[in-house]
């Protein structure tokens, strides 16, 4: 898997990018399905946190991962690999960079609340209490429990609503802020941090209406999560990790299509370090494929670093 600089792609590439990153998620929707699950349980957990300042940092976290494991999952999908619980969590480097763009998104959050989470937390107020399910006031005049202590409420609220908010503002914080590729890039191709941030807005530059395009992806996306109470919220994560990766694939690596479902595909950096073992169980330009070492200088190489 080579590495080129970004390339200017066709105006409406980004309804392509989505199309393809469906196209993976169906392909193997058990996989899929398995680690959406294990998301939503992890950030059950941690929405357990009391104070609210770490509950949200953790959410953000949670999800800004998720995306990290979806971008690793399509990476495998599309080259027909392994998709053993042992490739596909993120590795050190990759959730470091998560951590920090958590800690930046964080940083943004006071942005954030007034343009998309208060919006959203008072739809999803006025959905639930349109269908019936939660009343502010008991019939006495006091105030109701927290819905979230309800059974079918907290579910819709927590699972869906703020994992599906904090992938939104995940996401979108990464589009607005110039760093759509940078996780991929990252995941990718172990490139250095700080210049792939660089090169992410470069990308940009080349790549204006198709950036801008994305936002129409967030806005239906924002329109459904209300539409739902929240129900839909989850399953951002593997839509949202699969285009940043269709996306960077394009414009970066100068192929729009999927790979056909089949045989296992080698890559351009396993042909270039080694006969390449298609028959393994390693992720395409993963270190847990072939040695640390010498992806790591290939890495360096195609980066002039």
């Amino acid at each position: 898997m080579s590495v080129l600089g970004p390339r200017q792609t066709e105006p409406n590439a980004w309804m392509h990018w989505i199309r393809e990153a469906v196209a993976l998620l169906l392909r193997r929707p058990g996989p899929v399905a398995g680690y959406l699950a294990t998301v939503v349980a992890v950030h059950w957990v941690a929405h357990l946190t009391v104070w609210g300042p770490v509950r949200t940092l953790l959410t953000l976290v949670v999800a800004t991962v998720a995306l990290v494991l979806f971008i690793r999952l399509a990476l495998a999908i599309d080259y027909n690999r392994s998709v053993r619980i042992g490739f596909i969590l993120p590795a050190n480097l990759d959730a470091a960079v998560a951590v920090t763009v958590a800690a930046a998104l964080f940083a943004a959050y006071g942005v954030l609340v007034p343009v998309l989470f208060d919006p959203l937390q008072l739809s999803f107020a006025e959905a639930v209490e349109g269908l019936g399910l939660y009343e502010p006031r008991l019939e006495t005049g006091a105030p109701a429990p927290d819905p979230l202590t309800r059974v079918l409420l907290g579910p819709v609220l927590v699972i869906g609503g703020v994992l599906g908010s904090a992938l939104l503002g995940a996401g979108l914080g990464m589009l607005v802020f110039g760093q759509w590729f940078l996780l991929p890039m990252v995941i990718l191709h172990a490139a250095p941090p700080v210049h792939s941030a660089v090169v992410s807005t470069r990308a940009y530059r080349i790549n204006p209406v198709a950036m801008t395009g994305l936002l129409g992806l967030f806005m239906v996306a924002v329109a459904v999560l209300m539409a739902t109470a929240g129900w839909a919220g989850p399953f951002l994560a593997p839509l949202l990790g699969a285009v940043l990766y269709t996306s960077y694939r394009d414009v970066f690596l100068g192929r729009d299509a999927n790979h056909p479902a089949g045989l296992p595909v080698p890559t351009e950096l396993e042909l270039a370090l080694e006969p390449a073992d298609v028959e393994g169980e390693g992720v395409p330009g993963s270190t847990r494929f072939s040695s640390r070492r010498r992806v790591r200088a290939a890495a360096h190489r195609r980066w002039g670093r």
